[in-house]
C-alpha cells in the first residue's frame, strides 16, 4: 500500500474551511498557482450548523467586508493523514455565482498539523463501491451526508431499498423530529440484526452481491486501496483507473463486523500514485488511490474508528 506524503499541497476542488477570528466559512478551491489560492465560498458556521449562501438569504457584502477587513486569516486543509492550517492574505473579494469568490495569497508553512483519533489507520479488507460525482452535486447532496447517519438504516443500504420513516409522537410534519434516544437504540439494534438475517438468507439480493472484496487501509479521515489488473484486463478496466486528485466520489462501504454496517459518505481524492509494474504484466496498471472523507454523519465516523481500534486489537493478539 502507498504511503501519502501530499496532503499538505492544494488542489482544484479541494474543500476547505476558512476562518477569521469573528466567523468560519465553508468553501472549495478553483485554482491554484505557486502560492495563489483562488476560493468560492458557499456557507458559513452558524453555532454547530452550516447554513448555505442560497439566492439572497445572505448579506454578501458584509461578509466580504468582514474578510478584507481582518487581520488574521486562515485555511484549513483536512488531509489524508492530517489537518493542516495555512495563514494566508486576501487579495481579492467579490460576489459571484454560487457564493463568494476570493483571491488569496499563502504566507509560508503550515502554522499547525493536527493528528487525532480519526487519523488512526488500519489495513482491512472491505467491500464498497463507488462513483464520481460534480462539484455541484456534491454541495446539492452533502448535507443529507452530514446529518443523517447511515449505519441506522443499513439494511436498506445493502438490499437497495427505500427506507421506512420513523415519526416522532408529536403531530409536527417535519420527518426529521427527534424521536426517545432510548427508542433509537433499539431500532438500531434491531437493525443490525436484521443486516445478518438477511446478509444470509438472500446474499443475491445485496448491493454487494458482485463487488469483490479489497484490501484498503481506513481510518475515519478516508480511506485508500489499490486497482491492480495485468495484461490485457488493463485495457479493459480503464475505469477503474481514470481517478484524478481532487475528484469527489459518493461511496458505499460495508463493514465486516459481527454485526456488519453500512457507511454512506462523500470523499475527495487526495493523492493517486502509480506503482512499479509487477513482473510478468504486459501492461502497467497498478495504481493506488488516498482519499479523504469530506461529507460524512459523525456517527458513522465513529463507527468507522470503533472498527479500526477492534481490528488493531485482533490484529495484534493474534501477532502475540
Amino acid at each position: 500500500m502507498a504511503s501519502d506524503s501530499s496532503d499538505k499541497y492544494f488542489y482544484k476542488n479541494q474543500d476547505i474551511v476558512l476562518e477569521i477570528p469573528q466567523k468560519k466559512f465553508k468553501g472549495y478551491i478553483t485554482g491554484t498557482e505557486e502560492d495563489i489560492l483562488n476560493i468560492i465560498l458557499y456557507a458559513s458556521f452558524e453555532g454547530r450548523h452550516i447554513v448555505e449562501f442560497d439566492g439572497n438569504n445572505y448579506d454578501a457584502e458584509s461578509l466580504i467586508s468582514l474578510i478584507k477587513n481582518s487581520e488574521d486569516t486562515t485555511v484549513i486543509s483536512s488531509g489524508f493523514s492530517k489537518t493542516y492550517k495555512y495563514k494566508i492574505t486576501v487579495e481579492d473579494a467579490v460576489r459571484k455565482t454560487g457564493g463568494i469568490f476570493l483571491k488569496t495569497k499563502i504566507s509560508g508553512s503550515p502554522l499547525e498539523e493536527r493528528e487525532g483519533r480519526e487519523f488512526v489507520r488500519v489495513n482491512a479488507v472491505i467491500q464498497f463501491i463507488y462513483e464520481k460525482i460534480s462539484v455541484e452535486e456534491f454541495i446539492e447532496t452533502k448535507e443529507a451526508y452530514i446529518t443523517r447517519p447511515s449505519f441506522t438504516t443499513s439494511v436498506y443500504g445493502i438490499y437497495g431499498i427505500a427506507a421506512p420513516k420513523v415519526y416522532g409522537a408529536s403531530n409536527e410534519k417535519d420527518e426529521d423530529t427527534p424521536i426517545n434516544p432510548k427508542l433509537e437504540k433499539l431500532l438500531i439494534a434491531i437493525n443490525s440484526k436484521l443486516d445478518v438475517i438477511l446478509s444470509i438468507l438472500n446474499p443475491e439480493a445485496s448491493i454487494f452481491a458482485d463487488v469483490k472484496e479489497k484490501r484498503v487501509s481506513i481510518s475515519g479521515s478516508g480511506i485508500m486501496w489499490t486497482e491492480e489488473k495485468c495484461g490485457k484486463d488493463a485495457a479493459q478496466n480503464n475505469g477503474h483507473f481514470n481517478l484524478k486528485q481532487g475528484d469527489i466520489l459518493k461511496m458505499t462501504m460495508l463493514f465486516p463486523s459481527v454485526p456488519q454496517f453500512v457507511v454512506k459518505a462523500l470523499a475527495q481524492v487526495v493523492k493517486v500514485s502509480e506503482e512499479p509494474q509487477e513482473e510478468g504484466c504486459s501492461a502497467k496498471a497498478k495504481i493506488s488511490f488516498a482519499c479523504k472523507f469530506t461529507a460524512i454523519n459523525e456517527s458513522d465516523r465513529d463507527e468507522i474508528i470503533k472498527f479500526t481500534f477492534e481490528q488493531q486489537r485482533r490484529q495484534i493478539t493474534q501477532s502475540a
